[in-house]
């Protein structure tokens, strides 16, 4: 049998993308997907370094993708079928533009005679992401011309470089099709994509001594490879406070945690003020931290490979090397009195009760090196001040756009690639936003425990100045949904447990199960804004 340009085509796209680095595919099916899944399929079925997922629902498809992604640090592929199905990864697509995901998306798509004529499942799909992209291609399959073909193994291997390259991002590869659709199964043609390799460029840079004696460093959201030891090394070494964010993947007993509640509670005075602060990571949980850099006027230095994340528009310094090169070159005399003062803040007394109390007993029960994915609003925050990181600095959230859409979805790829249980900590609403997430979970039996903080509806919004506009803030902002989680839990076959306090979520979470369970932790809104005014012992106002 002699091959068609259309399997041909497809299996080379299919092994350009493996040699380019990509293990992991998730399919969601339709129609126009058909030779590019069914031969994935088989590819996958001979490859047994690919893993496949199927989600039939293309926004957590998305998102469980990113959540592979997010884990591993390597690009996953997408695939979907034509119309507005490509639409539903716009979301997952957005937050890997901004968190710097490679995410690849395989959007198939109608030929060129079915566009703009009214043809059904058609919609335009040529660079639909928009700027949300950092790549865009099109490959003509069924083209039986030579040149097409070559054309696929070196565009293929360009462009999955171009987005694992600092900054990192999405890429969408449009594939149009015509019928019939049928690849041949079964085609023993051998397939050679020839090999385009890169090499790395230099990440280095000079060794440099600070003249600085009050050097602070805040280690913000890691989007990239991890320098804990490197970090910590650097401290103990030069005396350099280590400001953690919970997102760091830095952040345990050395370090300083919560310092957005120690800024509320006026904790830093002028003892605390540093000559300069270098920042290493995207824009920190605490949004008081860098309104308290600028308004003191604080010198900062931003260190990363990736694009300068910084709002505040306060930063003075800019160096594009990796957190590990430039931790291997800078030395500083700095202050020991300076470093002992900062180190005490972790003794400063806090009252944690509420939904806090959650992430305390986690901090103190989790076993070692546990991932765990925090859903943003409240969840996060909470997090960042009460998380010591005592037994994991595993922490993952979706921080770039700050939504709540697909974290389920997110949470359940990360854990399909966690070689030990996970967990999810989320509220009512977020898990309302995703329960189609929970499909997977089911499906792919999926080792989490997912604890849902139920205070019926928007917690964060009590927080904000909408709350005193009682008459309509339940209506627009509070939005109570009076969700049974243990219905939810029915639906999906999950396991289902629900606590009356945090205490309890010792003993559960010492309990053996198997697959996903859903813990329940009911909790009331204006009992908490309360217990976080407490949080650093009196009544603090947001």
């Amino acid at each position: 049998m002699t091959i068609n340009s259309l399997t041909k085509n497809t299996k080379h796209l299919l092994h350009a993308l493996y040699q380019s680095g990509v293990r992991h595919f998730v399919v969601s099916p339709g129609s126009r997907t058909t030779p590019v899944a069914l031969l994935l399929a088989e590819y996958a079925r001979q490859n047994k370094n690919i893993k496949l997922y199927i989600d039939v629902d293309e926004r957590s498809a998305g998102f469980f993708a990113l959540g592979i992604a997010k884990r591993l640090l390597e690009p996953v592929a997408l695939l979907g079928t034509s119309g507005t199905a490509i639409t539903e990864y716009t979301s997952a697509v957005a937050e890997a533009h901004i968190s710097h995901i490679p995410l690849i998306v395989l959007s198939t798509d109608r030929p060129i005679e079915l566009q703009d004529n009214g043809a059904p499942q058609t919609i335009p799909q040529h660079q639909i992401f928009g700027a949300l992209t950092k790549k865009f291609v099109v490959f003509t399959l069924q083209d039986e011309q030579p040149d097409v073909t070559s054309y696929i193994d070196f565009m293929t291997q360009k462009l999955v470089h171009e987005i694992v390259k600092a900054p990192k991002g999405p890429l969408q590869i449009n594939l149009p099709l015509r019928k019939p659709l049928m690849p041949q199964l079964n085609e023993l043609t051998t397939i050679v994509v020839p090999p385009l390799k890169f090499d790395k460029t230099a990440d280095s840079m000079p060794p440099m001594q600070l003249s600085e004696s009050r050097v602070v460093i805040i280690a913000g959201p890691n989007e990239g490879n991890d320098y804990q030891s490197e970090l910590l090394n650097f401290s103990k070494k030069y005396h350099v406070p280590v400001i953690a964010d919970v997102l760091s993947r830095t952040r345990q007993k050395a370090t300083i945690y919560g310092i957005d509640a120690l800024i509320k509670a006026n904790i830093l005075t002028a003892i605390y003020q540093p000559d300069l602060v270098i920042r290493f990571g995207a824009t920190p949980i605490s949004a008081r931290i860098l309104e308290w850099l600028k308004s003191k006027n604080i010198p900062v230095w931003f260190v990363g490979e990736d694009t300068l994340a910084d709002h505040s528009r306060h930063v003075s310094r800019v160096l594009q090397v990796s957190p590990t090169s430039f931790l291997s070159q800078i030395s500083v005399n700095n202050d020991a009195d300076f470093y002992q003062q900062w180190q005490h803040l972790n003794q400063k007394k806090r009252h944690i009760t509420g939904e806090a109390s959650i992430a305390h007993v986690l901090d103190r029960v989790l076993p070692d090196q546990t991932a765990v994915f925090v859903a943003n609003s409240m969840a996060i925050r909470d997090m960042d001040d009460v998380f010591t990181g005592q037994t994991t600095q595993n922490i993952y959230a979706n921080r770039g756009a700050n939504g709540i859409d697909g974290i389920v979805s997110t949470a359940l790829g990360m854990s399909s690639t966690s070689p030990r249980r996970s967990v999810l900590l989320t509220g009512d609403l977020t898990l309302f936003h995703d329960m189609n997430g929970l499909m997977m979970a089911r499906q792919y039996h999926l080792p989490i425990d997912i604890i849902v903080i139920n205070n019926n509806g928007g917690a964060i919004f009590s927080f904000l100045p909408q709350a005193m506009a009682e008459s309509y803030f339940d209506m627009l902002f509070g939005t109570p949904l009076n969700l049974n989680v243990s219905k939810i839990a029915d639906l999906y076959e999950l396991s289902y447990v629900k606590i009356k306090t945090a205490d309890e979520l010792e003993q559960v979470m010492k309990t053996p199960v198997t697959g996903t369970r859903l813990i329940e932790f009911e909790s009331n809104r204006s009992n908490n804004v309360k217990a976080h005014q407490q949080l650093m012992g009196g009544v603090q106002h947001e």
